[in-house]
C-alpha cells in the first residue's frame, strides 16, 4: 500500500514537470475568446495590419513582417519568421506560407501553413504596458526549428536620434538586448524557449538581422502550448525595462484578458447601433477601436491623441505617430458622438499644454520632445492657423455634449488668449482670418496657397466666434460674449458675400488679396455648410455640384475637381480622395436634408474599412483609381472621422445639448429600413435609447431614457417628398406636431418631454413612392462608373431625379411603393425599381440624365 502510494506520488511530480523537460520556454494554451468584430481573410502580404496600446505599437503586414515602437522610441524593425523542416537548411519565409488573418480588437493571428506544419501567431500588445507579445501555436508532423530575425533600431521619432547603440544575446534572459553608451534607452526581444543565434558587434549595431531560434524536436510536446516571444522597451534604466519584460511572462493570459476586457467595454458602454446594414454597424465598432488606439501615454508628455498610425520602414515616424492639434479636435468632434467623453476631455487638455503665450494653438508636436528642442529648433509647431479656432470650436463641442462646465471655467483664461489671436490675424478687417497672417489652412503647398483666405479656415473661424458666445456665458464673461456674438454676425455676412462664385453658382474655395474668388470648386466648402453657414439655397446648389462626377468618385469625394487644370490624382492637396473631407461633406449633405447622397458617401468611405488594414481607414486614395498611394498612412483617425460624423448626427440624425437639456434625434434612415435599435447615446450623464420600427403607414419609436430629467426630444424624422403626416401620440396621447419640407424630405417636427424610463411613440401617415439611396460597388484599381445621384425635386405631383452616369451604360434606382407611380420620363419601370441607360454620346465621360415620376 505504502509502495504503491511512493510510486503514484513520484509519477504525479514527474507528470507535473513533464512539459518543462520536454518543451522548455512553452506556455499552456488558453482561450482566445470569440469575438462579434472578427474579420478574416486570406492573408496578403504587404497589407499592414497594427496591434497598438497607450504605451507601445506593433506595426506589421500581413507576411508577419513587423517593427516595433516603445513610445517614443523605435526598438526594432523588419521581423520576419522563417521555418526549417527537420534537418533541412533551406529556410521557408513566413511570407511565402501566410494563409490567413483574423483580426479582434484585442488580437490578431496569422496562419502560416506548409505541407508539414500549420502555426498560427496570436499578436497581442497589452493596453497599458509598454511591451508586446507574441504567441505561437504549432501543429506539425514534423521536427521544426523556427527562426526569428530583426534589425535593432532603438531610435527615437524624428527629428531625435542617438548613438553608440549596441545588441546582445543575454542567455539568463533568452533575450537581445538593445541598449546605447548612456544607458538611458532600452529594449528587449526574445523568447524562454529561444537560443541567440548572431554575433553582434560590441559597440554597434549589425547590417545583418539578428536571429534567434526556437527548436521542436517533438511536435507532439508542443501541442495544446503557446510558444511566446516577448518584446518591452523604452526609456529608463535597464533594470526598469528588464522588469517590464518580466512582468510580461508572467502570466501572459492576464493581459490578453485585460485587453479582452478593455474592448469589451468600449463597445458596451458607448453607443450601439444596429441598421440593416451590418457592414455599416461593423465599421462602426471598428472605428471607436481606431479610434482608441490612436491615444496614447507618452512617458515626457502625458497622455493624448495622434493622428494616425503607419509602419515607418528605414524612416523615423510611424505614419501620423505624432500629436496634431488640428487633427485632435476635428476628431473630438468623432470621440463625443459615440460617448467617449473622458478620452475627449484628455484629448482636450493635453493640446492646452502647448499653446503659445499669444494664444496660438500648436499645430504638431513629435512624440520625441524629450530628447529635442522642438519649439524652439524647429518651425512647424505652430505652421497652420486653422488649429486656434478649432480648439474653441471643440471645447464648445465637448462642454455641449458633457455639461462639464467646470473645465471650459478652468480654461478660460486659455479660450480668451486663443479667440484674441484668431482676431488679431484679420488683417484687412473684413472680420475673416487671412491665412497669410494666421498661417496654412486647407491646403499645405501649391499654386493656391497663394490667396487671402480660403473658406475652410474661414468656416472654422465663424464657428469659433458662434461658440465662444456661447463659451463666455458659461465663464459669465459679458464682455467676450456680446463682443463674439457681434464677431459671429459680421464674419458669416462675410462668408457668403465673399465667397459666393455668382457665375458657377457655389461657394468658392478661396479669395485673393483683391478680393476676387478663386473659381475653384473644393470639398472645404463643405465644413461651413455642415455648419449652416451659407444660405439655404445657396448651399443646396453648391452640395449639387459637390455630388457631380467630377469630384465624388465611387470610394469618396476628391480634393479639387477633375476638370481643374490643378488636378493631379495621387496630389496630396489637388486631387486625391481623402476619407475625412467625404465626412464633411456628407455631413453637410445629411444637415441639409440631402439624405440619398449623404449615405452613398457615408457607405463608399465605411468600406474602407475592410480593403487595406482591416479595421482602420487609410490617409489618402487615388482620386483616379480605388487605390491607396504607397506613402498612404493605414490608420489615420481623420478618415476614421468619415464613418463616426456622418452616421451619428448625419443617419442617425443625433446630437444633443446638455446645457440646454435637450436632444435632437431626426433620423434620415433609407425608406426600406424597417428597424434600427440605438443604445446608450450619452448627452452628459444621461442616456438614451431608441428602437425604431417602420411599417408601410405608421412608424413606433420605444424610447428608454437614464438620468434624463427635464430633458426634452426634438424629434424630426425625414420621410419621402410628399409625405402626408396624419396623427401623432406619446404613450397613446396625442401630441402636437408640425411638417415641413426640405430640400429632399418631408418632416414630421415634435418636442417631447422626456419622462425618464420608457416611452412610446407613433406616427401615422400615408406613404409616398421614396428613391433609395444609391450604394457604391467599387473594387479595389476600379475607375469611377457608379451613378450619381445630383438632386430629388417635387413639382406638384411629380417627382424629378437629376443623375449623372457613363455614356452608354444601364443603371437603375431603388424606390417604393411602385404602385403609386403612374408615368415615367427618362426610364421603365420594373418591380420596385427604375431602370434607364445613359444616351452614349462616345465621351466615355459621365453625361446628365433626367428622370420624372409621375405620381398618383
Amino acid at each position: 500500500m505504502k509502495k504503491n502510494t511512493f510510486v503514484s506520488a513520484l509519477m504525479a511530480i514527474f507528470i507535473g514537470f513533464l512539459p518543462l523537460y520536454a518543451q522548455k520556454g512553452t506556455i499552456p494554451a488558453f482561450e482566445l475568446k470569440s469575438n462579434p468584430l472578427t474579420l478574416k481573410r486570406q492573408a496578403r502580404p504587404g497589407r499592414p495590419f497594427d496591434k497598438v496600446g497607450r504605451k507601445f505599437a506593433v506595426l506589421a503586414d500581413e507576411s508577419g513582417s513587423f517593427e516595433a515602437w516603445a513610445y517614443p522610441l523605435k526598438i526594432l524593425r523588419n521581423f520576419t519568421f522563417s521555418f526549417l523542416v527537420g534537418s533541412s537548411t533551406r529556410p521557408i519565409p513566413g511570407k511565402d506560407i501566410v494563409r490567413y488573418i483574423s483580426v479582434t480588437p484585442e488580437a490578431t493571428t496569422l496562419t502560416y501553413t506548409f505541407q508539414s506544419f500549420t502555426i498560427n501567431a496570436t499578436f497581442i500588445t497589452p493596453v497599458d504596458e509598454p511591451g508586446g507579445i507574441v504567441l505561437l501555436q504549432v501543429d506539425s508532423t514534423h521536427p521544426l526549428t523556427l527562426i526569428c530575425g530583426f534589425l535593432p533600431v532603438l531610435q527615437p521619432m524624428w527629428p531625435a536620434g542617438l548613438g553608440g547603440q549596441f545588441a546582445y544575446w543575454n542567455d539568463k534572459h533568452k533575450a537581445y538586448i538593445i541598449s546605447e553608451s548612456k544607458g538611458q534607452n532600452h529594449g528587449f526581444i526574445g523568447s524562454p524557449a529561444a537560443q541567440g543565434l548572431s554575433y553582434t558587434p560590441a559597440h554597434m549595431l549589425s547590417d545583418a538581422p539578428n536571429e534567434f531560434k526556437i527548436e521542436i524536436s517533438d511536435p507532439e510536446l508542443v501541442r495544446d502550448k503557446f510558444i511566446p516571444i516577448y518584446m518591452a522597451g523604452g526609456k529608463g534604466t535597464r533594470e526598469n525595462v528588464q522588469k517590464i519584460y518580466q512582468r510580461l511572462q508572467s502570466d501572459p493570459e492576464k493581459y490578453y484578458r485585460k485587453n479582452h476586457t478593455h474592448y469589451k467595454n468600449l463597445r458596451e458602454n458607448t453607443l450601439k447601433v444596429e441598421t440593416p446594414n451590418k457592414k455599416l454597424d461593423m465599421a462602426f465598432e471598428w472605428a471607436k477601436v481606431a479610434f482608441d488606439n490612436l491615444l496614447v501615454e507618452n512617458p515626457d508628455l502625458g497622455k493624448g491623441l495622434v493622428a494616425g498610425l503607419g509602419a515607418s520602414g528605414t524612416s523615423g515616424r510611424p505614419g501620423f505617430g505624432w500629436f496634431f492639434g488640428g487633427d485632435a479636435y476635428i476628431n473630438s468632434f468623432s470621440l463625443l458622438s459615440y460617448g467617449a467623453q473622458e478620452s475627449a476631455r484628455d484629448t482636450l487638455a493635453f493640446t492646452q499644454k502647448w499653446q503659445r503665450k499669444d494664444g496660438k494653438m500648436a499645430h504638431e508636436l513629435t512624440q520625441a520632445e524629450g530628447y529635442v528642442n522642438w519649439w524652439n529648433d524647429y518651425h512647424y509647431g505652430y505652421i497652420h492657423g486653422d488649429t486656434t479656432p478649432y480648439y474653441i470650436a471643440a471645447m464648445y463641442d465637448y462642454v455641449k455634449s458633457t455639461g462639464d462646465v467646470a473645465f471650459v471655467k478652468a480654461n478660460w483664461e486659455s479660450l480668451q488668449r486663443a479667440y484674441d489671436w484668431c482676431l488679431s490675424t484679420d488683417a484687412n478687417k473684413d472680420s475673416l482670418m487671412d491665412n497669410k497672417k494666421a498661417g496654412l489652412g486647407a491646403l499645405e503647398y501649391g499654386a493656391l496657397t497663394g490667396i487671402e483666405t480660403d473658406i475652410y479656415l474661414a468656416a472654422v473661424w465663424i464657428r469659433a466666434a458662434f461658440a465662444m458666445q456661447f463659451l463666455a456665458k458659461i465663464a459669465e464673461d459679458n464682455t467676450y460674449a456680446t463682443d463674439a456674438a457681434e464677431q459671429f454676425k459680421k464674419s458669416k455676412q462675410a462668408f457668403d458675400s465673399n465667397f459666393w462664385d455668382t457665375e458657377n453658382q457655389f461657394y468658392a474655395y478661396a479669395f485673393n488679396t483683391e478680393g476676387e474668388t478663386v473659381k475653384e470648386i473644393s470639398p472645404w466648402n463643405a465644413v461651413g455648410m455642415m455648419w449652416e453657414l451659407g444660405t439655404e439655397e445657396r448651399s443646396l446648389s453648391s452640395l449639387g455640384r459637390l455630388c457631380s462626377s467630377d469630384l465624388n468618385t465611387d470610394w469618396g469625394i476628391r480634393s479639387i475637381s477633375i476638370n481643374s487644370k490643378y488636378f493631379q490624382p495621387l496630389n496630396y492637396n489637388y486631387g486625391a480622395v481623402w476619407p475625412f473631407l467625404t465626412s464633411w461633406v456628407s455631413s453637410a449633405l445629411y444637415k441639409h436634408h440631402m439624405p440619398q447622397q449623404g449615405y452613398g458617401l457615408l457607405t463608399s468611405t465605411a468600406n474602407h474599412t475592410f480593403e487595406h488594414a482591416l479595421g482602420s481607414i487609410t490617409e489618402v486614395f487615388s482620386g483616379a483609381n480605388n487605390v491607396w498611394p504607397r506613402e498612404a498612412v493605414s490608420h489615420q483617425g481623420f478618415s476614421t472621422a468619415g464613418v463616426v460624423l456622418p452616421f451619428v448626427r448625419g443617419l442617425l440624425g443625433l446630437e444633443g445639448n446638455a446645457l440646454e437639456k435637450t436632444l435632437t434625434f431626426s433620423p434620415h434612415f433609407p425608406a426600406n429600413w424597417e428597424h434600427v435599435s440605438i443604445k446608450d447615446y450619452s448627452i452628459g450623464k444621461a442616456k438614451f435609447s431608441f428602437d425604431y420600427e417602420r411599417k408601410t403607414d405608421a412608424l413606433s419609436l420605444k424610447i428608454q431614457t437614464k438620468n434624463a430629467k427635464g430633458y426634452k426630444i426634438l424629434f424630426a424624422p425625414a420621410f419621402g417628398l410628399g409625405t402626408e403626416f396624419i396623427s401623432l401620440t406619446v404613450d397613446g396621447e396625442p401630441l402636437e406636431m408640425k411638417t415641413e419640407e426640405k430640400a429632399q424630405v418631408a418632416q414630421a417636427i415634435a418636442e417631447i418631454p422626456v419622462k425618464d424610463g420608457k416611452m412610446q411613440l407613433d406616427l401615422g401617415f400615408v406613404p409616398t413612392t421614396e428613391i433609395l439611396p444609391v450604394v457604391p460597388n467599387s473594387r479595389i484599381g476600379d475607375r469611377n462608373k457608379g451613378l450619381k445621384l445630383i438632386s430629388v425635386k417635387k413639382n406638384a405631383s411629380r417627382l424629378i431625379i437629376q443623375v449623372e452616369g457613363l455614356a452608354g451604360s444601364n443603371y437603375a434606382l431603388g424606390i417604393t411603393h411602385p404602385e403609386l407611380i403612374v408615368k415615367v420620363e427618362g426610364a421603365k419601370l420594373e418591380d420596385d425599381k427604375i431602370k434607364f441607360n445613359i444616351l452614349d454620346d462616345k465621351s466615355h465621360q459621365f453625361v446628365s440624365h433626367r428622370i420624372i415620376l409621375h405620381l398618383q
